[in-house]
């Protein structure tokens, strides 16, 4: 068939120039166009010589990936197709991306050295080139816009059944040629193809990367986490003030994290089919997490952190190092939000945050870096406050207390320990051992008692040493020496003494006894003669033994009352000794309780009055007087006291006599 001249008219009437167009191949293309593929040795102009990777069988040309020495050799050769003006007829595209850039693809049936890529290779003529636009590309989209194209007569006639059908294989080489090489949606071309109207379609688009997983930590251990929930109490009620859990511990060879290694990402493709890298996944060392008391496991299935020791754990918010210590370390503080109220069961504790108004911390040994308005309750150990506590309290039912700071209307008990307090202000101080810098305005009950300098105080002691006595806006200083209620030693000697007396008493009575029966004469000559006999001094003849063995019959019961009776003294002296050295006993004690009592003041520099007094048996103990009543209690005068010192200047020393027991 003669190629026929007409015009191409585009649709909704737009025209184009004039120019020679085949028309049957215009309207449609050939089933089996001439191939393109020639032999090296006698190539002729405009065919190509296959790549020594590409062979042609029966069913269209394949490729062997297997001789492929360079990522970039099959991109080399479409390149030289398109440049000569060939183009792949009968592509399969998904295998032709698969083997440009490695990205899976869906093939059909195929020897595993060989895939099928096209059918043939075939000229695409200039006249079939001239029919595809330009794409569109924005960024990571190519579009095209789609329109009908129809063949016009030569008699300017439309010719409305004659319309120009475009291939998608022409399609490929054209967007290949104009550097879209990748990212081709071959069904939304096929279906441009189809529209009735211009219509501006996305034909192509980027592949983003898909981005990698960092590296991570993956809880293993139950209870890593604290527990914010209100506390749990039988009957299904619950602590508003206190947190389930705040302090985790955990066990030797427990797995506390596991590390979930980092995985690449996958590169993505742009338009003109350059690889787009994903970011590095971000990595770590698990080894970065292992503290003290923990160490790495490397495992066949992963790599582990696990703890060494019992103990508690500990997370650091800032290095998130995990490690295990023999001792509660935080740096919160105690409040509502944080933490709650707070029953610790370790050995120690250490807050290095405030302990806020209204909060309670019961535990053993605590360390409190910073200022504490709540209270502390400890069961023993030590309380160290670096620190200032300020309207709170703190008490130690076996230990003692150490404030380095100052402590201001505050309350201390420590009756089985010592309370050291560099200075205190408008305090209540309880303790065997009490130890001030400088108190202004407390109230101290003590057995033994030491301030540097004290204003305005209400003191009560055994052993008191003051260093300066002064008054505070017209407050005076009062001491009590706490005289020891010596009835209970008394009431002890005259029961020892009296059962002492009873003994004694017994034992002269069976001596007495012991004396009667001797002085029998019968007794008397049978004890001489015994003598005798031990001592070898006399011998007894056959008649003589007779009549022995006649006295020695006659007084057997007597010996038997004699030998009874200095068993039974023997067991009276022994009781009466115990109760002598029992009497000494309490007289040392007796002795000793009153050897601490004195008193010290080396400076009297304002009003200050010291007495002594006598506790009665029937009377509250100091220590368990409510705040108020035990600042009456020492500053009041009555009979159970006895005045010993008032005056403003001076100094005072005084011990106890106690009268003879």
């Amino acid at each position: 068939m003669l190629p026929q001249t007409g015009k191409l008219t585009r649709g909704g009437g737009a025209r184009v120039a004039p120019q020679g167009i085949d028309r049957d191949l215009s309207a449609t293309m050939p089933q089996h166009p001439e191939s393109a593929i020639g032999n090296l040795a006698d190539l002729d102009d405009g065919q190509i010589a296959l790549s020594r990777f590409i062979v042609q069988r029966e069913g269209g040309l394949h490729v062997q990936p297997g001789r492929l020495e360079a990522a970039t050799e099959l991109a080399d050769f479409v390149d030289r197709v398109i440049a000569t003006g060939l183009y792949f007829r009968g592509l399969d595209y998904e295998c032709f991306i698969s083997l440009l850039y490695g990205h899976p693809a869906t093939r059909g049936p195929a020897s595993p050295d060989e895939v099928l890529l096209a059918a043939d290779i075939t000229a695409f003529r200039p006249e079939r080139r001239a029919l595809y636009k330009e794409l569109l590309i924005d960024g990571d989209e190519a579009a095209y816009l789609f329109e009908p194209l129809y063949l016009e007569s030569p008699d300017g006639e439309p010719a409305t059944e004659t319309r120009v059908r475009l291939d998608v294989d022409e399609f490929i080489a054209s967007a290949w040629a104009q550097g879209v090489r990748f990212g081709i949606d071959v069904a939304a071309v096929g279906a441009g193809f189809d529209v009735d109207k211009a219509e501006r379609r996305i034909v192509a688009r980027s592949l983003p990367y898909v981005p990698g997983k960092d590296a991570e930590v993956c809880e293993l251990a139950p209870g890593l986490h604290r527990n914010n929930a209100p506390r749990r109490l039988l009957g299904d009620r619950v602590d508003l003030r206190q947190f389930e859990t705040r302090y985790p511990q955990v066990a030797a060879g427990l797995r506390l994290v596991r590390k979930n290694p980092r995985t690449p990402g996958t590169d993505g493709r742009n338009l003109a089919g350059q690889a787009l890298p994903p970011p590095l996944s971000k990595d770590f060392d698990l080894a970065s997490l292992a503290g003290p008391g923990t160490r790495i496991s490397h495992e066949d299935d992963g790599e582990y952190l696990l703890t060494t020791v019992c103990g508690f754990l500990n997370i650091d918010r800032q290095s998130n190092q995990f490690s295990i210590t023999d001792k509660i370390i935080s740096h919160e503080g105690v409040s509502v939000r944080t933490t709650g109220d707070l029953l610790l069961t370790g050995e120690e504790y250490e807050q290095h945050g405030e302990i806020q108004e209204k909060r309670v911390v019961q535990c053993r040994s605590i360390t409190a870096y910073a200022d504490v308005y709540g209270r502390i309750i400890s069961t023993g150990g030590l309380v160290r406050l670096q620190k200032n506590l300020v309207g709170g309290s703190a008490s130690n039912d076996d230990g003692d207390i150490v404030v380095e700071g100052m402590a201001s209307g505050a309350s201390l008990t420590a009756l089985a320990g010592c309370i050291n307090v560099k200075r205190a202000d408008n305090c209540v101080l309880l303790a065997r051992q009490v130890i001030v810098g400088q108190a202004t305005n407390c109230n101290i009950v003590a057995d033994e008692l030491t301030i540097e300098v004290a204003e305005a105080c209400a003191l009560a002691a055994q052993t008191t040493r003051l260093g300066s006595s002064r008054a505070r806006r017209e407050l005076d200083n009062v001491l009590l020496l706490l005289l020891p209620d010596l009835s209970a030693y008394d009431t002890k000697l005259s029961s020892l003494r009296g059962k002492r007396a009873a003994t004694d008493k017994a034992i002269a009575a069976h001596r007495a006894r012991m004396d009667v029966l001797r002085n029998d004469k019968e007794v008397a000559n049978y004890l001489a003669l015994a003598q005798r006999l031990r001592n070898h001094e006399a011998t007894l003849s056959a008649d003589q033994q007779v009549g022995w063995r006649r006295l020695s019959a006659l007084v057997a019961p007597t010996l038997r009352s004699l030998s009874q009776l200095s068993e039974l003294v023997k067991e009276l002296a022994t009781e009466s000794e115990a109760f002598g050295k029992q009497i000494d006993a309490v007289l040392a004690a007796r002795e000793e309780a009153c050897s601490k009592l004195n008193c010290d003041i080396a400076r009297i520099e304002g009003e200050t009055r010291v007495s002594a007094l006598l506790p009665r048996p029937a009377d509250v103990p100091l220590h368990a007087l409510p705040g108020k009543e035990l600042k009456a209690r020492l500053r009041r005068t009555d009979a159970a006291t006895r005045l010993l010192f008032a005056g403003h200047a001076g100094q005072f020393s005084w011990s106890y006599r106690s009268r003879p027991a």
